[in-house]
């Protein structure tokens, strides 16, 4: 099959085995599945081993069940989750399946992953897609899942005030997560123009530049009081303290995007507030209700697709998104052999 393959510095169109599944495991065609911004950054810092095929957020159609696996069946349309817990560990015993650190993941570098034509995974990280969401919608189901899981982290109620930096993927879907969870107010910081502008047309009462001294006292301003949550959904050096400085005493910042690089921070500044912060990964049990908010048109995920590449572009778009740019979510198509669409 054809796969996107990561060579030193770059990844390229190759031809490797088809997977072939074994006892209790999944083969997919891959219909779509999303480059994350982890995917850019790992990349950059050479976090992908020679020959790895990378991807984690890949939709398709079942074409092969091995041994044992009885509730698939081949023409069924799935996306997979990207990991499946080991369910003995200390974690998995409470529940806490994304702490888990005996996971089986894909696309991270170890097991195959979606820039491929097909993709194989155990049973139990197979969901079926309901009819009502398409198949360029489903592949946006595990950066949801991630954004869901940071605010039902967070415990943000209907008297909250709630503030999102950084209007990529994952900050545009958190910030209709909090609308869907109810906060009174959310207001979101960006440079960009387009994604500033998409940001108000998906729920954001407010849409400020950061470029300004007076960015605390805009926010005040604009949503009525000091934001009781900020979500750092932009993970750059700077956010982090930026997001200490905009919080009310006695806040919450979540850490949603996360830097490669050290992050300096203002520690009195945060001592004075007594700040909380709370880290959050992945996701837990959020895929099955991402797909449910998709399909009930609860959150609108088909004007964050920005573009959609072939398999031999991954490589030069993924460079791309490491320079300035205007791109929100772009996706992989392997069965796209004319390049971008």
């Amino acid at each position: 099959m054809k796969a996107a393959i990561v060579r030193e510095n770059d990844m390229v169109l190759g031809d490797v085995p088809k997977p072939q599944v074994s006892t209790g495991e999944v083969l997919v065609k891959v219909g779509y599945c999303g480059i994350c911004g982890s995917d850019v950054h790992r990349f950059a810092a050479g976090g992908f081993p020679k020959g790895a095929i990378v991807g984690h957020e890949p939709f398709g159609v079942v074409v092969e069940a091995g041994e044992g696996v009885t509730e698939w069946r081949r023409g069924e349309r799935v996306v997979l989750i990207a990991y499946d817990p080991c369910r003995s560990c200390r974690w998995c015993q409470q529940g806490e399946y994304q702490l888990c650190l005996n996971k089986y993941w894909i696309g991270l570098g170890t097991n195959p992953g979606g820039f491929a034509e097909y993709v194989k995974g155990r049973s139990a990280m197979v969901l079926r897609v309901p009819d009502q969401v398409s198949d360029r919608q489903a592949a946006l189901t595990e950066p949801l899942a991630v954004a869901l899981h940071a605010v039902r982290t967070a415990h943000v109620n209907v008297c909250d005030t709630a503030v999102v930096i950084g209007a990529g993927p994952i900050g545009l879907l958190v910030t209709q997560c909090l609308r869907v969870a109810g906060v009174r107010a959310v207001g979101v910081v960006e440079t960009a123009p387009r994604r500033a502008e998409l940001a108000g047309r998906l729920g954001a009462d407010q849409v400020f530049g950061p470029d300004c001294d007076d960015l605390a006292a805009r926010i005040v301003r604009g949503l009525g009081r000091e934001p009781d949550a900020v979500f750092d959904c932009a993970g750059a050096v700077p956010t982090l303290q930026m997001a200490a400085d905009l919080v009310r005493p006695g806040g919450k910042i979540m850490l949603v995007g996360v830097s490669m690089k050290p992050v300096p921070i203002t520690a009195i500044a945060w001592s004075r507030k007594e700040t909380e912060m709370k880290a959050c990964i992945a996701y837990r049990d959020e895929f099955p209700l991402a797909l449910d908010l998709i399909a009930r048109g609860k959150v609108d995920v088909e004007p964050l697709i920005s573009d959609v590449v072939g398999l031999k572009d991954v490589g030069r778009t993924i460079r791309g998104l490491l320079k300035p740019h205007d791109q929100i979510k772009v996706l992989v198509e392997p069965g796209n052999t004319d390049g971008a669409s």
